[in-house]
């Protein structure tokens, strides 16, 4: 048995004996006879035990709670070029949408590792592997609209050296899971040419190539909010989500493609390496695996309680 006082223990023996001291006080002046007198101090006594044996909050250990987590570690691979701020997304910039898409995928395998890679024209490990959602949610949430006046254009040939290099060091456990999702709006805008990702097949154990964008496109604004300029088409530029790019990588590394138009359209391939991955067993540190007990001792409050207006019952 352990306890996790509500109060600090200095502070609540002195007031349960205040208490105490108030109650049989009490008792003693309204008891017609000795017998009341006694009786009540006694119940006094026990009312102030019960109370405090509950405020003590006791707990008792419960060796049958298991903590389980999936054998996964999830790479996020997310396009951070100028296009992924053009308004075409239910939520509104297709980077809005994809933040959306990630906090959901992140709560759906809940207690997997997590990795960010962002890119633009280069790439940046913005966090390793760390079982903190909440720190991949803030990075993605902080990431802003790059300028034109630094933007070189799109690849996304960008991310494959570093994507080879987290997956090389992801998994080092041969029955952990990697699972890599790849999401960008698909445009290349640098005049590379779109290079071959299956040499990644072979780490790859799932995810899914997310598309973010539409097909009829929409306008893209610099940070200091006016459109971009095509100058070669004399007419503000206009991008769209280049799907044929993206299902280019999803079959070189053997994943699936998903247009996204909502956060759930990705839960088909989460739920399903969720199903795949194997449950492993997590320390907690013991603090979850105790129970609280100090309401099987609310009864005795009660008939104590009962028990004391019978006494002065006249």
């Amino acid at each position: 048995m352990r306890f996790e006082p509500v109060f600090p223990i200095a502070l609540m023996i002195p007031v349960m004996i205040v208490v105490f001291f108030a109650l049989s006080l009490n008792g003693i002046r309204r008891g017609s006879s000795l017998i009341r007198k006694t009786a009540s101090v006694i119940i006094s006594l026990l009312l102030v035990a019960d109370t405090g044996f509950m405020l003590a909050r006791p707990m008792v250990k419960n060796n049958e709670v298991e903590y389980t987590r999936p054998n996964l570690d999830v790479l996020f691979v997310v396009d951070n070029t100028i296009s992924m701020w053009a308004k075409d997304c239910r939520a509104g910039t297709r980077m809005k949408e994809a933040e959306d898409t990630i906090d959901r995928i992140m709560e759906t395998l809940k207690g997997s590792s997590f990795a960010l890679i962002t890119f633009g024209s280069e790439s940046e490990i913005r966090m390793p592997l760390t079982q903190d959602a909440q720190s991949i949610s803030d990075a993605v949430t902080t990431l802003r609209n790059p300028s034109k006046y630094v933007a070189k254009g799109s690849s996304l040939n960008a991310p494959y050296e570093d994507m080879k290099y987290m997956l090389e060091h992801m998994g080092k456990d041969e029955e952990r899971q990697r699972i890599v999702f790849f999401i960008s709006d698909g445009e290349i805008t640098n005049g590379d040419k779109l290079m071959d990702f299956s040499p990644l097949k072979k780490m790859t154990d799932g995810g899914a190539v997310l598309g973010f964008g539409s097909e009829k496109g929409a306008n893209m604004k610099d940070v200091d909010g006016y459109n971009i300029y095509d100058y070669d088409k004399n007419m503000d530029a206009v991008s769209r989500i280049d799907k044929d790019n993206l299902k280019s990588i999803a079959d070189d590394l053997d994943i699936a493609f998903i247009h996204v138009e909502w956060p759930e359209d990705a839960d088909i391939v989460t739920v399903a390496a969720l199903e795949k991955a194997r449950q492993v067993m997590e320390d907690r540190g013991g603090m979850d695996a105790w129970d609280d007990i100090y309401y099987r001792f609310i009864p005795l409050f009660i008939i104590l309680l009962f028990a004391e207006a019978l006494i002065y019952r006249e």
